[in-house]
């Protein structure tokens, strides 16, 4: 489950899949990373140059300075609130919780990606 984690002036929505797997998935298998209502597409995970948020969808550029490679996006929090809870759940809650509907169906995804990539490497062999 994505997290909201605020620090000093800051504010940064934690997800729970790596930068790197959701550009695996983006390559692999595009639609682990979309809501559908329908024939119609409600929202979409991405990865990209600058890290965005909306009701439609989130666009990862960074990942966390850890070990675990999160992927993250960071808002400055602006010098007026008093309320920083408040203001992140404004900023992110919208998208928090279609974000968690796309992370269980892409960490399922993931899982077959990754044996599938295993197969093709098990049956590459060098000259």
């Amino acid at each position: 489950m994505a997290k909201i984690k605020t620090a000093g002036g800051a504010a940064a929505l934690v997800s729970d899949l790596k930068l790197e797997d959701i550009q695996l998935l983006e390559k692999y298998r595009p639609k682990a990373l979309t809501l559908r209502e329908g024939d119609e597409e409600v929202f979409r995970v991405q990865t990209g140059e600058e890290g965005s948020i909306s009701k439609f969808g989130v666009c990862f550029a960074s990942a966390t300075r850890d070990t675990a490679g999160l992927a993250e996006i960071t808002r400055m929090i602006p010098a007026d609130v008093t309320d920083v809870k408040e203001f992140a759940v404004d900023e992110f809650g919208p998208a928090v919780l279609l974000l968690n509907s796309v992370e269980a169906q892409a960490a399922e995804a993931l899982t077959g990606v990754k044996e599938e990539l295993d197969r093709v490497r098990a049956a590459v062999s060098a000259a």
